[in-house]
């Protein structure tokens, strides 16, 4: 290796970028590039293995997130494999894009057909198990096998905390994603009972996980359940809101802290914002706002603001007006099914649902 090279020479770097990030040595021979060209990178510290034979950038490994750096193990153990593996669980779901909460697991997880081989196995670069895969589940996102999206989020609902993965269950449903279908599959499984909560709550319309804590809160502490995203205005739909609670004529909305970090623009989002809040509340709305640290990790202290507003805006006979969000198409007047009841939900937690 020449010594003057001090980084990932050009070639080698355009590979990496289009393959996602992993670079294998089959895609890199196919390439005209030699896989003892990656051996020698690898050696002086340019590239990570990975897994047999599928490497990353070094210095984009080391600077990626935990979850992204899990979602690269996951792509090159998938890769790696002789035999077809189907990424699942979490490592199907960061695979997907879907979004994430809490730590990885220690090792990224698939699963192959029994028609293949009766069992699984265990490496230090992952775990497969072995299962009947339905027809019409495993799927291919580029190089890399994967269950589908409602299959990761029964995986991700078996095993996780269930407001984790009530998370990524939105998000799949808001793609199109059947979640009862995957769990239909699982009917003798471990904690399939958990997954099919899941898929019975789960709530297309929330589109983003601070939102879905948002609601998870009213589950948790047993308040009436909000509209997600619904609109709101005084002739016709002005204002879409994170939450609505029509009969109380109380709204939430959820602060994250995307909106203003590292932006140039901030103060003009935040006079945007509060002239947005005063039309709400012109509106005859009541409004309350939550941040990521009360979602996630102080649920209690949002239930009880939630709480008092609900209070002091007791349910009326006369609802606010309000339309149901359709994504692709906007508002639309709701219909039967789409408003909640005034009177806390009572929905019953599945056993161990926080571990």
């Amino acid at each position: 290796m020449p010594g003057c090279i001090r980084t990932i020479p050009y070639d080698i770097a355009e590979l990496l970028g289009r393959e996602g990030g992993v670079v294998t040595s089959a895609v890199a021979g196919a390439a005209r590039v030699h896989p003892s060209r990656l051996r020698r990178l690898h050696r002086a510290g340019f590239l990570t293995r990975l897994s047999p034979g599928c490497y990353a950038s070094s210095e984009a490994f080391a600077a990626a997130s935990l979850w992204h750096r899990y979602r690269l193990r996951a792509r090159a153990f998938a890769m790696s494999q002789k035999s077809p593996v189907f990424l699942t669980g979490w490592s199907a779901a960061v695979t997907w894009e879907l979004p994430t909460m809490g730590v990885p697991p220690a090792l990224p997880e698939a699963v192959r057909s029994k028609a293949l081989r009766q069992y699984g196995e265990r490496t230090c670069y992952g775990v497969v198990r072995a299962v009947e895969v339905p027809l019409g589940q495993a799927r291919r996102r580029g190089r890399v096998r994967v269950m589908s999206r409602e299959w990761a989020v029964a995986e991700v609902a078996r095993t996780s905390p269930i407001p984790h993965a009530l998370v990524v269950a939105d998000a799949a449903a808001g793609a199109g994603a059947d979640l009862h279908l995957a769990v239909g599959y699982m009917a003798r499984w471990a904690g399939v009972h958990r997954a099919r909560w899941v898929a019975e709550h789960a709530d297309p319309l929330a589109e983003s996980p601070i939102e879905t804590l948002g609601r998870f809160t009213s589950i948790e502490f047993d308040l009436p359940m909000p509209v997600s995203n619904a609109w709101v205005g005084a002739e016709r739909p002005e204002f879409r809101v994170d939450g609505l609670w029509p009969y109380h004529w109380v709204v939430s909305e959820a602060d994250g802290a995307v909106k203003y970090d590292n932006r140039p623009d901030a103060s003009r989002i935040v006079a945007k914002q509060g002239e947005r809040e005063w039309r709400l509340r012109r509106l005859g709305l009541d409004v309350v706002r939550y941040g990521w640290d009360l979602a996630a990790h102080d649920r209690a202290e949002l239930a009880g603001r939630f709480a008092a507003l609900l209070r002091d805006s007791p349910a009326r006979a006369q609802p606010i007006r309000w339309w149901k969000h359709v994504s692709g198409v906007g508002a639309v007047e709701p219909g039967p099914g789409d408003w909640p009841s005034p009177r806390p939900a009572s929905i019953v937690l599945p056993a161990g649902w926080s571990g």
